[in-house]
């Protein structure tokens, strides 16, 4: 028993003293002037919808009365990049590939006839993190910025069937944010919630069969991150 219990008292010293070096290397991620990662995802995204008053015009009857929109979760995957500026800001940039589905419901006089608006954007976003004093192995961070999206689907589909939606391929977005830095042992895990909005109308009338009936949409999407560096 004293053998066991002069054990347990150097072990527990050991541990003592070995806490100030876990810390110290827990932060080393914040030393360096910059990191790398990836990061995994889950989206909801949903598009705010503009109308024209056609719609409503009783003179033109194969109108649709309502045009609806739900949102389909989906994924996304990225690598990050992370500048540090400051103790508390950085700046990242974190190319992403995100899939995304919304359905569109147009509600006409004899049926609801219901379109799928799928894309698969390439995100290229620039944000600036601000965050908060390293406290017991883990930050909290707020960030903001901007982002460019390329949708990399084809538009043969569109082409060839002229009831679906045709998008532009490009957007521009507001992003913000808020998360948390993890500090574990062998890497920095973030869990991270986005918003997402865009600013430019990317609605194309042209060649669809109820064209006339939206006049502008524009992105919103929520997205849930692991970011590990």
């Amino acid at each position: 028993m004293a053998n066991l219990s002069r054990t347990m008292r150097l072990l527990g010293a050991a541990a003592a003293a070995l806490s100030p070096l876990l810390a110290q290397y827990n932060l080393y991620y914040d030393l360096r002037n910059f990191n790398l990662g990836f990061n995994i995802g889950a989206n909801y995204s949903q598009v705010k919808i503009r109308y024209h008053q056609l719609q409503y015009n009783t003179q033109n009857p194969q109108a649709p009365s309502m045009v609806q929109v739900e949102g389909v979760p989906g994924i996304n995957l990225g690598l990050i990049m992370n500048k540090k500026l400051h103790k508390y800001f950085d700046l990242r940039m974190i190319p992403s590939v995100s899939l995304q589905q919304r359905n569109i419901y147009f509600e006409l006089p004899d049926t609801i006839l219901k379109r799928r608006l799928e894309a698969s954007y390439l995100y290229i976003p620039l944000l600036l993190k601000y965050k908060s004093q390293f406290y017991k192995g883990y930050r909290v961070y707020v960030l903001g910025g901007g982002q460019v999206g390329i949708n990399l689907a084809s538009d043969k589909r569109v082409r060839d069937n002229p009831e679906l939606i045709r998008t532009e391929r490009v957007d521009f977005q507001w992003v913000a944010g808020v998360g948390m830095d993890l500090y574990l042992d062998k890497v920095k895990l973030s869990p991270e919630l986005t918003y997402a909005l865009g600013v430019r109308n990317i609605y194309d009338p042209t060649g669809t069969r109820f064209g006339y009936v939206i006049r502008s949409l524009h992105m919103q999407t929520i997205t849930l991150n692991l970011h590990f560096e």
